[in-house]
Parts: C-alpha cells; structure tokens; sequence
C-alpha cells in the first residue's frame, strides 16, 4: 500500500510538473516552446520516477486499480506487454523533450536486459497548463527481428488467405455433391411409365362343319391376316370352326 501511495503522489508530481512548465510556454513563441537544460532535465526525471514506480507497481499486484483509468489502464498495460521483450530494468535516461502552446510529448530511453524501450508521455495544453493524455512503451528490435517479425507477419497473412481460400473451395466442392445427390434422389423417384400390354395373341378357333360355312372361313381368315399385318392368307390354314363357351 505504501509503495502503491509513492507511485501516485510521483503522478501528481508529475502534473504539477507540467503545469509549471505550462506557465513557462505562454511567454514563449507561439509554434515552439523552448525550454532550458533544467527545465528538460526536470521533465525527464518525473517521467523516468513514473516508469520506474509504474514498473514497481507491476511487479507488486498493486497496477490492477489503475487499469480502467483512461490514461493510466493502457500505460499499465503497454509495459506489461512491453516487460517480455525489455526484461529486466537496468536504466532509465532521458531522450527528447518537445513543447508547444497545444501539446507537449517527452519520451525516455529504458535500459533493458534483453531490448532497449522508448516510454512516450504525450501531453496537451489547456489553462490550467500541460496534461497528460497518454503514455504508451515502444520495444526496440535489431534490424534482423523487424525483418524477422515482417517475414512472419507475411507468412500469417499469405497463410490465412490460403486457408480461407482452401476452405471455400470446400465448402462449394460439398455443396455441388449435396445439390447433385438431391438431383440424382429425385430423378430416380420419378418411376418410369407402365410398358403398354402387348396384344393378346389371335385366338384361332376349332371351325366345324367347314364344308358348309366357306363364307364364314374365309373372312376368319381375312380377319386373321389384318391382325397378323400380312397381305394374304398364305400360311395358315383353318380347319375347323367351334362355338365359343361363355360362362
């Protein structure tokens, strides 16, 4: 708790901090605000004792009631993040110093065991003097890790495209078989028509008493010939002539 107590009072020294220099710049030009040695050195060290206590309050537990301040929430959690590649603090000097009427932006150099770090406070003006909007940390890499880290970036993106890519040619290649096994299901659900029955064969009935009933034999025969398609009565002959029981 007494450590969580130093850190917010170096916040509000901080802030006074800034509004001292405020009252400086309204007698400065109007584009730049130009500041001494002593001025720049001040400034530095507030935000090198804000790094440091902010650093401290992660590694206690106690950052967790600033995360959902608007400023402070995503200062904390940008050095969080940062803290994997910086590894272990080793120093905090100070890198530049910028003010004018409207903004302010100072920016520290953080000494890590693993990866050097740029803490930038960016500040705006108001009648009160200088406030501090945002403080994010930037990690930096050796030329071979951006190129490393652009190569993977790379990859991922070329990767996800073909995959997504991959996945929709799936995905139609599955729907054209569903469409095409439904097309196929209801074609053969359609039943083909009912051949015709064929034509009952030609009942050639037993004539009696053919001697008396020429007439009668000759157009059976006629009748026989139409319904076999033939021209003649050539090749059949009808011997006889039996009445047909009907039950």
């Amino acid at each position: 708790m007494k450590k969580w107590l130093i850190t917010t009072l170096l916040v509000i020294a901080c802030v006074f901090g800034l509004v001292a220099c405020g009252g400086s710049s309204n007698n400065s030009a109007p584009s730049e605000v130009e500041l001494t040695e002593e001025q720049k050195q001040q400034w530095y060290d507030s935000a090198s004792q804000f790094v440091l206590s902010m650093n401290e309050a992660i590694a206690t537990g106690q950052a967790e009631a600033q995360m959902d301040d608007p400023v402070y929430g995503p200062a904390f959690s940008s050095w969080q993040n940062a803290l994997q590649d910086i590894g272990e603090v080793q120093g905090i000097e100070g890198k530049s110093c910028s003010f004018t009427k409207k903004d302010g932006t100072v920016t520290v150099r953080v000494k890590g065991s693993k990866h050097d770090a740029d803490v930038v406070f960016t500040m705006e003006s108001s009648d009160q003097g200088y406030s501090v909007t945002g403080i994010t940390t930037n990690v930096e890499y050796s030329m071979k890790e951006k190129i490393q880290q652009a190569a993977m970036n790379t990859l991922l993106g070329m990767g996800t495209t073909f995959a997504v890519l991959i996945l929709l040619a799936l995905v139609i290649a599955l729907f054209g078989k569903v469409v095409g096994g439904a097309s196929n299901k209801s074609a053969a659900s359609k039943k083909a028509p009912a051949p015709a029955p064929a034509p009952a064969a030609p009942v050639v009935e037993e004539i009696e008493e053919l001697a008396d009933d020429t007439e009668l034999v000759a157009v059976i025969a006629a009748a026989i010939a139409a319904f076999e398609g033939k021209q003649s009565t050539d090749g059949f002959v009808v011997r006889s002539i039996r009445k047909a029981r009907r039950k």
